[in-house]
């Protein structure tokens, strides 16, 4: 592909040991030259996968900018297919700007956002799930998110997916052929049975693949907690238990979080977005109302609410119901706190829950448990976690499922009259499928994977 030459940070600005500059394009070689001025050998003479010292000017007015290491990739061995140099400098903002700036001047164009996995996978050096593996390894909040964005970027999704891709377009072939030759000898058109049959592995392998994406979300994004319930149950105090920190205000008057804090922290490498809300009651000012409401639509977004009711309050057996449009399915966990205030035990009447005191730390490895059993992420599990997909794979997946759902009832309807539609519904199915993976793409859909690189990746 023709692309102009490009050129951006490739590190972290700010100070550092070292900041590394990346220049991609058919230009790039010569570019670096510029900025070698009485180097007896120039970088474009360099062969691939080489490296040398230069001593950095500024084409304009010949000033010293930096002692660097160049290093030259040839195209098409490159991360982006093209040729590539990437300078070492010092780290810090001014020295690697002066050098951005400076290349600028001779033409190369600042890098937008996802530039370079972009032409990585236009060039054929990525494939469209791997590209979004590269952006998910360096986001990673936790060593088992980066261990599932390592699988993918190693070709885990794509493999699997591209044997479906396969096998659906072998059944394409077959079934077309019984209605392109069917005077010929081919043996007639293919029974409904066998068509379902063949369908079966596809469909077990999209819905082992579709159900990984919860798996995915907590990985990528962490599990949001919140905390609820009525005023003083202890909500604060066990919100900086479980973080191991002072991080929100503990008083004996109710009403003193008015607003939502969230922290994070990690259980068995997984990151759990933690927030603490205002306490349930008649709102002693606007300003706490406000809280209350936040609370209410925190509680609506929970992956498990931690439901807290006060076991030493008198009406601990009648505590008030969760919010009216709380969510049908939402994990609840009911933890019933200060413990290590109560006396005789709960009443025989207070429903079923977990008692706590986040001072001693009583019933806190049982309270982790449910957390983790509410989550469904025991260790056996994660430590396996190979494929696990975004929600742009899921839907493409789904709506591939839902094709593949559609041949086989038109086919069991229609037999052989339902051939040709059938046949446009596994199509459709691949082409889903082929999305995934970047087989077929549109500029839009690139424009929206890559917008969330940051720039220099």
């Amino acid at each position: 592909m023709e692309n102009g030459t490009i050129a951006a940070l490739a590190t972290a600005p700010g100070p550092a040991g070292v900041a590394v500059i990346r220049i991609s394009g058919g230009q790039a070689l010569s570019a670096a030259d510029r900025l070698c001025a009485g180097a007896s050998t120039k970088p474009s003479a360099l062969s691939g996968g080489m490296f040398r010292l230069y001593r950095l000017f500024d084409p304009e007015d010949g000033s010293f900018l930096d002692e660097a290491i160049l290093l030259v990739f040839r195209a098409p061995h490159s991360y982006t297919g093209e040729d590539v140099a990437e300078i070492q400098v010092h780290g810090g903002r001014a020295v690697p700007a002066r050098i951005l700036k400076a290349l600028y001047a001779v033409g190369v164009s600042p890098a937008a956002p996802g530039e370079f996995t972009r032409r990585a996978f236009l060039n054929g050096r990525l494939s469209l799930e791997k590209a979004e593996a590269v952006m998910d390894l360096v986001g990673a909040r936790s060593e088992r998110a980066a261990r599932s964005a390592a699988e993918l970027l190693s070709g885990a999704l794509g493999s699997r997916v591209n044997a479906v891709y396969d096998s659906l377009m072998a059944l394409c072939a077959d079934l077309e052929a019984t209605l392109d030759f069917s005077d010929e000898d081919v043996g007639g058109i293919l029974p409904a049975p066998q068509l379902r049959e063949r369908l079966s592995m596809p469909l077990a392998e999209l819905d082992a693949l579709i159900g990984t994406f919860r798996e995915g979300r907590l990985l990528r994004e962490g599990a949001l907690l919140v905390l609820a319930g009525s005023a003083n149950a202890g909500k604060s105090t066990l919100f900086n238990t479980l973080l191991g920190t002072n991080r929100a205000i503990v008083a004996n008057q109710p009403g003193t979080t008015r607003d939502s804090i969230e922290e994070s922290f990690y259980l068995d490498g997984i990151v759990l977005r933690l927030v603490d809300t205002a306490g349930f009651r008649t709102a002693g000012s606007e300003i706490e109302q406000e809280g209350i409401d936040r609370a209410r639509s925190l509680v609506a977004s929970a992956d498990v609410l931690l439901h807290l009711i006060d076991s030493t309050s008198p009406d601990v057996g009648s505590e008030p119901s969760l919010p009216a449009d709380f969510p049908a399915g939402t994990p609840v966990i009911r933890i019933y706190t200060k413990a290590d205030r109560l006396s005789g035990g709960l009443p025989a009447e207070a429903p079923a829950g977990i008692l706590i005191s986040a001072v001693t730390g009583q019933g806190m490895p049982a309270l982790l448990d449910a957390i983790r059993e509410s989550l469904r992420l025991n260790a056996d599990r994660l430590s396996g976690v190979g494929v696990a997909v975004n929600e742009r794979h899921a839907d493409l997946l789904r709506r591939a499922r839902q094709e593949l759902l559609n041949a086989c009832e038109i086919y069991d309807r229609f037999a052989e009259d339902g051939a040709v539609p059938a046949a446009s519904h596994l199509r459709a199915a691949a082409t889903a499928l082929g999305s995934v993976t970047g087989r077929f793409y549109t500029e839009d859909l690139l424009d929206t994977v890559f917008s969330r690189f940051c720039v220099g990746k």
